[in-house]
């Protein structure tokens, strides 16, 4: 792992990508289901999380920065309720873009440091009183790179009224390479608490892996390694976040998203050994990045157009 500026603490710290589906990938998905409104595989109980009631999603607004034209990742703000980060996909630059769901244009912010040669995907969280943002530079579509990288950022202040680009430094930088080989990956989360960061490959297939690599604490020399840890039945996974309390996991595919929630006690090992509770999503056009809201449960969309549309699945309210 090469580090940035600081590591984080509990204290303050190739083949084309897929723009056109081909024949069999649009069997395989629509052998799995078809687009919905709500959820499809009612909610189980179990001495897990409680299940969540999904009412109709919604499109809640079109993006007003026209610069946001391939939003390939999505993270809300641990900072402020309402608050949403994005990026675009390859040959987009390393930035970031900041927006609200009334879609304001909040502001531009550039990681210096960085590069960009295929961010996928990104997520938040928080480590002791200090929010992160983490930039999957992980596409691989011809499944050739040797290794991969990770940029982790603190998560900028948002205090001007107008939108403005501001640069931003590196907190931390993981170079990693997959233990059984080169893949094509768009989807990453961490869970804050056991300091892991997890990948899941994309395959033109029925099945994939999950990955996960520690984040250290401290400074160190050469790559990580990220070894599997499961397999799950879920085809061509665009997406993925986890809920801040570390108990749910939402994996997305371009038409369903597949949720897996974790026991008191329980590895997300044993977890993604079970088999998922599968959400239809709403249809949208190249529909990449998906994130829980700030509390842990209500699921937002972009995709990959313009004028990019933000949707909500919200939770449904008891009658």
């Amino acid at each position: 792992m090469s580090v940035g500026n600081v590591g984080l603490s509990s204290s303050p710290l190739p083949v084309v990508k897929m723009r056109k589906h081909c024949p069999l990938i649009l069997a395989m998905l629509l052998a799995v289901g078809r687009p919905g409104a709500a959820a499809e595989d009612p909610p189980q109980k179990n001495d897990g999380p409680q299940p969540v009631a999904y009412a109709k999603a919604r499109l809640l607004c079109q993006l007003a920065n026209q610069k946001i034209d391939e939003s390939s990742g999505l993270a809300c703000s641990r900072r402020k309720d309402g608050v949403f980060w994005t990026h675009n996909d390859s040959g987009g630059g390393p930035r970031i873009y900041a927006f609200n769901t009334k879609g304001e244009d909040l502001g531009t912010f550039d990681v210096a440091g960085a590069k960009a040669q295929d961010w996928e995907d990104m997520a938040s969280f928080r480590v002791g009183r200090k929010c992160y943002l983490i930039l999957a530079d992980v596409g691989d579509n011809a499944a050739r790179r040797k290794s991969c990288t990770l940029y982790i950022v603190e998560e900028p202040v948002l205090f001007r009224k107008k939108p403005v680009t501001v640069r931003i430094k590196v907190a931390m930088t993981i170079q990693f390479s997959y233990e059984d080989g080169p893949h094509d990956c768009e989807a990453v989360a961490v869970d804050a608490k056991n300091r892991m960061i997890y990948l899941v490959s994309k395959v033109a297939g029925l099945t994939c892996k999950v990955y996960e690599l520690p984040i250290s604490k401290g400074r160190a020399r050469g790559s990580v390694i990220a070894r599997p840890v499961a397999t799950l039945k879920v085809p061509v996974t665009t997406g993925m976040d986890m809920s801040a309390d570390g108990t749910r996991c939402v994996v997305l595919t371009y038409l369903s998203a597949y949720e897996f929630t974790r026991k008191p006690g329980e590895t997300w090992k044993d977890a993604f050994s079970r088999r998922p509770r599968t959400l239809a999503m709403p249809l949208r056009r190249q529909g990449e990045s998906i994130s829980y809201g700030a509390d842990g449960k209500t699921l937002y969309l972009t995709s990959e157009k313009v004028p990019t549309p933000l949707w909500e699945i919200p939770v449904q309210e008891a009658k």
